[in-house]
């Protein structure tokens, strides 16, 4: 397995405004390798370092588990260095 870096930013729903419970719901999600911050009001970035098979499992996985902890959130940006399979 290797690690993979990546962010994934996140549009938040009015729902949605206290980070405290946003970042225990991740946590509970298997997110807790990702470093959240909030620099825009409404709007949520997870730093990931996820240890998988691929950069696409890696991926795919972390937004499922995003998914499931916060299902109102948007993806709206996605950054990285690698490209996914």
């Amino acid at each position: 397995m290797m690690e993979f870096a990546f962010t994934l930013r996140y549009r938040l729903d009015e729902r949605d405004c206290n980070y405290e419970e946003l970042a225990e719901r991740l946590a509970g999600s298997n997110c807790a390798d990702a470093l959240a911050g909030v620099g825009r009001s409404g709007y949520l970035a997870l730093d990931f370092l996820r240890k998988a098979e691929s950069a696409g499992a890696a991926l795919s996985r972390a937004i499922a588990d995003v998914a499931c902890a916060i299902p109102s959130a948007e993806l709206v940006d996605i950054r990285s260095d690698f490209k996914p399979t």
